[in-house]
């Protein structure tokens, strides 16, 4: 499940690094560091765009994920409606205010007005940004929505359109019509915009579950959904707070071209935090499904293999930054021997940090996935403004070589700090014990697989009766649990398993969950073609002694009938389906 969805986000993740970088490459290109100059005051604003955009898309993704793993899809629909409308009218707010005092605005990130060039190309790129303000929200929010609809190539097509228009807009626009910020900032708006039609028009689509019409937002949960993606995408209000102290530090330490390669270093950090999203995103809503699905084993398992590609990752991405430096620079539109020599010494002290920040984002998407905030929240501050803001501070004290190693000193104290945390803290924790889901306990969940032998049914329904009668189960719930189990699985093994395909492993996952409150709840998921048993018909008696899946047919009817809910979803390429009993 994970390689399935780590390719598309992974492609997606290039593209989309390539596209932001495109402004500071197209423009560093044609107008050197003044055009470099004019793009990284206008990053603190990204920042701000981020922290909302990302904190409801995440935290809403991840409460429609566990939703709709509990089969609850009327309620994860009306979740995403109420994200969605509280998207709209805070960037709409932000678009009309931004323009109306947009002076203001860029005199508080640093851009004097006694630099008439430097504020005029500032002041056109900025405006532009600001105005795109509600695309950039639906864009990047409903992303999120996408990949956890079961939609990530789609979402990545998305992406991918409207990065490569707008990489190919700055190219016509700035190099060719010669528009400078305006063609950079002209390009960025299409991009998005193009690219959140294009996911209207997936949404639109009949196997998605993310209908905008008729619309019904339930705003009950929206703060808690911010409040959960908050938790990770806080590092992007420290990443403001960051970026506008140094932008106000480095053009007083090294001048314009100090601003110019700081941008070089900022571009290269999104690159590498762009890979390690890729690791996240992808592994994001499978652990949410497990845990939906009380699979922790599973969780853990998935997170060992998110550290294992985010380590591999950070090595290749250390070692080509470091030999390729001075290249790295001059693609960037820097030639000055001076500013060649200071921005690679900059871009090989940044290569130190790239581990531990990939170690660090990752656990923090572990503990947001599984809706344990605090961890999460610890990570981000630690690394986003309780360290790197006195470190920095220290840093430009001492000089504009020393301003550097911010980046290394507070990936590795933060590292440090929180396997500190997780070995003493954590599970000792009177917060993180109130913020933690309700686990089951192990003994009251049943697990068991199945393969395509339909003989190895009887024993698994002996097994399933003795838990029930462990757990109490009533007579009847009993007779319904087994009678569930033993008519979805042959359905499934004689209508969706190829029989005449013998390289196929074909699996079926039981999980059966005893509750607390003497309910059962029963999760299959298997590797089948698509195919849904609550479909199956009831079909008239006098044809049941020819067919087999008559008799499923009429079972599933009566299941239907007697469970207290139902539901199926094909997911990641897995029919998944939830009885509650």
């Amino acid at each position: 499940m994970f390689i399935r969805q780590y390719t598309p986000v992974l492609i997606s993740a290039f593209v989309f690094s390539i596209a932001d970088m495109a402004d500071a490459l197209v423009v560093g290109n044609r107008m050197g560091t003044l055009g470099l100059a004019a793009i990284a005051f206008a990053v603190p604003v990204y920042m701000f765009f981020n922290v909302i955009m990302h904190s409801f898309g995440l935290g809403g993704s991840i409460e429609f994920a566990k939703k709709m793993a509990k089969g609850k899809e009327e309620e994860a629909r009306s979740s995403f409606h109420g994200v969605l409308v509280t998207l709209i009218v805070i960037s709409v707010l932000i678009a009309v205010l931004g323009n109306l005092f947009i002076d203001p605005v860029l005199v508080a990130l640093g851009v004097s007005p006694s630099m008439p060039q430097l504020f005029q190309a500032s002041k056109t790129y900025l405006q532009l940004i600001i105005t795109a303000a509600p695309f950039f929200f639906f864009d990047y929010g409903m992303g999120y929505y996408l990949r956890n609809d079961d939609m990530e190539k789609e979402a990545s097509i998305c992406s991918g359109i409207g990065n490569v228009l707008d990489f190919s807009l700055n190219v016509i626009l700035v190099l060719i019509f010669n528009m400078g910020v305006a063609g950079a900032g002209i390009a960025t708006f299409v991009g998005v915009a193009v690219s959140s039609i294009i996911e209207i028009i997936f949404m639109c689509q009949k196997r998605s579950h993310l209908k905008i019409l008729p619309l019904k937002p339930d705003f009950s949960r929206v703060f808690a959904c911010y409040k959960t993606g908050l938790a990770s995408c806080i590092s992007y209000i420290y990443s403001f707070v960051f970026i506008w102290l140094g932008n106000n530090a480095i053009i007083r330490l090294a001048g314009e071209m100090g601003v110019a390669v700081f941008d070089i270093v900022q571009n290269i950090s999104n690159l590498m935090l762009y890979i390690f999203n890729a690791v996240a995103m992808a592994s994001q809503p499978i652990i949410s499904t497990y845990e939906g699905e009380c699979n922790y084993d599973e969780c853990d398992r998935l997170q060992i293999l998110a550290i294992k590609t985010v380590s591999i990752s950070a090595a290749i991405l250390t070692l080509l930054t470091a030999l390729f430096a001075p290249y790295i620079c001059k693609l960037f539109g820097v030639f000055d021997e001076a500013a060649v020599t200071y921005g690679s010494y900059a871009l090989r002290v940044f290569c130190i940090c790239m581990l531990f920040a990939g170690l660090n984002l990752i656990i923090s998407n572990y503990f947001t996935a599984r809706n344990i905030i605090f961890p999460a929240f610890l990570i981000s501050t630690l690394r986003g403004i309780a360290i790197i803001i006195p470190v920095a501070l220290i840093c430009i004290l001492l000089g504009k070589t020393a301003f550097w190693f911010v980046y290394p000193i507070t990936e590795i104290v933060t590292f440090v700090i929180l396997m500190f945390y997780l070995k003493f803290y954590y599970n000792n924790s009177a917060r993180v014990k109130k913020e933690k889901p309700v686990r089951i306990e192990d003994d009251r969940i049943f697990k068991t697989t199945l393969g395509s032998d339909i003989t190895k049914l009887g024993p698994a329904v002996q097994e399933i009766e003795a838990f029930c009668e462990k757990w109490e189960a009533s007579m009847k719930q009993q007779y319904y649990v087994q009678m569930t189990v033993e008519e979805m699985c042959s359905a499934i093994i004689q209508n969706g398993f190829k029989k005449d395909d013998p390289s196929q492993n074909w699996e079926i996952d039981l999980t059966l969950v005893a509750m607390e409150d003497h309910e059962f709840s029963l999760h299959i998921r298997d590797n089948a073609t698509s195919f849904n048993p609550f479909d199956m018909s009831k079909k008239s008696l006098d044809d049941m002694e020819d067919s087999d899946s008559d008799f499923n047919a009429l079972g599933m009817d009566v299941i239907k009938q007697k469970a207290k809910d139902f539901y199926y979803r094909r997911y990641q390429g897995f029919n998944t389906m939830v009885v509650m009993i």
